[in-house]
């Protein structure tokens, strides 16, 4: 207290030790200050901008037998097979990025001549003389997936995940892309 004191007293008195000091306790200040404010920000996470679990889409009437129907801004694919309707998360299993959906992403790699290119869950195959299967590539390091969603090249670890899809009163489909269901689920029709 005697120190302030004499320094408000007499400016000219301070010494390049007490400057040095008021200077050190100042960052000391302003640094703590700078870490209180983090810390009490760590406790209040960022809020997520993502959408919805749950996407209303259309009516069962607008998705044929075979047809593979992608909504790139709910990252959600509705396929129909003969067995029913199925849903996946439109989401490459290795990083996250969103796979584009393609007529033909088999035969680049039959012409380099990787064979063996097989579907496990539809049997189809693409070889020499038929190269082409429809699915999706991702962008990002280019992993690729059968239609169904089945990884069959690049570092992709595993199919994307497939999704709950049901009907709701009003005739339209449910997709609930906060809830996994095993690759073989079809909603029947």
């Amino acid at each position: 207290m005697v120190g302030a004191k004499r320094l408000i007293d007499d400016s000219r008195a301070m010494s390049r030790r007490s400057f040095f000091a008021i200077m050190g306790w100042g960052a000391f200040v302003v640094g703590s200050t700078i870490a209180l404010f983090q810390s009490l920000r760590f406790i209040f996470p960022n809020a997520t901008n993502e959408a919805p679990p749950i996407v209303k889409l259309g009516p069962l009437t607008d998705y044929a037998v075979g047809s593979t129907t992608v909504f790139i801004t709910d990252r959600v694919v509705i396929n129909r097979d003969p067995d029913g309707i199925y849903a996946f998360n439109l989401i490459c299993t290795h990083l996250g990025c969103t796979p584009r959906s393609f007529p033909d992403v088999t035969s680049d790699l039959v012409a380099e001549g990787i064979r063996g290119i097989k579907d496990p869950l539809t049997g189809q195959a693409a070889t020499a003389q038929s190269p082409t299967l429809p699915g999706f590539k991702c962008p990002c390091h280019g992993s690729r997936y059968f239609r169904n969603s089945v990884n069959f090249f690049g570092p992709a670890p595993r199919p994307m995940d497939h999704i709950n899809v049901e009907v709701a009163p009003d005739g339209k489909l449910l997709v609930d892309r906060g809830s996994f269901v095993d690759l073989k689920f079809r909603l029947k029709v």
